[in-house]
């Protein structure tokens, strides 16, 4: 009796445990299968989130005045709106003129001639005769890019449509997480196996991170801005303050970044024959404006966060590796969460770990 009592038994332990195993299994198949759904807009997402914990205090700030969390969340995505499109349409529209004028200093120095004398002036002697032809290579090239581009309009109006569609799924998911947000950290704090202590300190290590990561961001594209701006305005290249913010705005791109600005003034300054200039504001470019953010950057995230600067770049670099465009905030962030878990490591699972040996 005893004994079939016992396989009973071992035999219900059995299948609780199969009952449990398969049932991990379904679940972990099902979350992969949905993150693989989802894997399209997680860096839209990211973004969103961000978003939302750098305008979370004036969320705060709007529920406070208007007792609603949907209206709160909705005048905030307003805000957010408005403070990236119309600096965005302002600086597009302002680029488009000084563009315009660019193209119309380059072409006077073609048409008066001026070009195949600056050519020679750049090239060896020996190569004089060969000026014209280089020039008129020159402008068959040119003629067949543009050509090129009307060509393929219609692939760059449908990237443009997905900007905006990318665009308006950020400022929904903007605020569903500021209407939500509160719930969803609840949610979060109840399926995690940590204590709600724990589970704190990493939304707080990532909050912080976020913050540090902007506001670094912000700062090194200010700070290039400025050096920009004062860089052309003693070579002299026109609308200096105009290339100064969008070298500011150019700052924020991973990969690109401040170069989007410079590289184009030095090939105008070489195109109206400037050549010391182009190799001033070259140089100064590449050895000042090009390098800083490594030491603004980095410096300013591990004021705020106390990580190591060194860590941070290496965040940010592998980032950008790993994760892509949107490396340069989430390389800080996975960052930020592992130093929260060794944290919580040192805190309590060490000292559990030294008691059971």
């Amino acid at each position: 009796c005893l004994k079939a009592n016992f396989l009973v038994y071992y035999m219900s332990m059995s299948f609780q445990k199969f009952q449990v195993y398969f049932f991990l299994i379904i679940m972990l198949v099902s979350m992969g299968l949905t993150l693989t759904v989802f894997s399209p807009y997680l860096t839209l997402l990211a973004f969103g989130g961000v978003l939302a914990v750098v305008f979370r205090p004036i969320y705060r700030h709007l529920l406070a005045w208007f007792k609603s969390e949907t209206a709160a969340a909705f005048l905030t995505v307003i805000g957010v709106m408005i403070t990236i499109l119309l600096p965005a349409i302002y600086l597009f529209a302002a680029l488009s003129t000084e563009i315009v004028e660019v193209f119309s200093n380059v072409k006077g120095v073609v048409r008066n001639g001026e070009m195949a004398a600056i050519v020679n002036r750049m090239v060896p002697s020996a190569f004089h005769d060969q000026v014209p032809a280089m020039i008129a290579e020159l402008g068959n090239a040119l003629r067949a890019l543009a050509g090129v581009i009307s060509t393929n309009l219609v692939g760059i109006l449908r990237n443009a449509v997905g900007i905006v569609f990318g665009f308006l799924i950020i400022m929904i998911s903007v605020y569903y997480l500021l209407k939500d947000g509160s719930k969803i950290k609840r949610e979060l704090m109840t399926l995690s196996p940590l204590r709600d202590q724990y589970d704190e300190l990493v939304i707080q290590k990532v909050i912080v991170a976020v913050g540090a990561v902007m506001g670094g961001i912000l700062i090194v594209g200010l700070v290039k801005g400025v050096l920009a701006a004062v860089l052309f305005l003693i070579f002299g290249v026109p609308a200096t303050f105009f290339w100064g913010a969008m070298t500011t705005l150019a700052a924020f791109l991973p990969f690109v970044g401040s170069s989007l600005v410079t590289v184009p003034v030095v090939l105008y300054l070489l195109a109206i024959g400037r050549i010391g200039a182009a190799i001033g504001v070259g140089l100064i470019a590449i050895g000042l404006i090009g390098t800083i953010d490594n030491l603004i950057g980095p410096k300013f995230i591990q004021g705020k966060t106390h990580i190591h600067p060194l860590l941070v770049l290496l965040s940010i670099l592998g980032g950008i590796s790993f994760y892509g465009f949107s490396g340069f905030i989430l390389g800080p962030l996975t960052l930020a969460v592992t130093m929260a878990l060794l944290d919580i490591y040192k805190k309590e699972f060490r000292n559990y770990l030294e008691k059971a040996e």
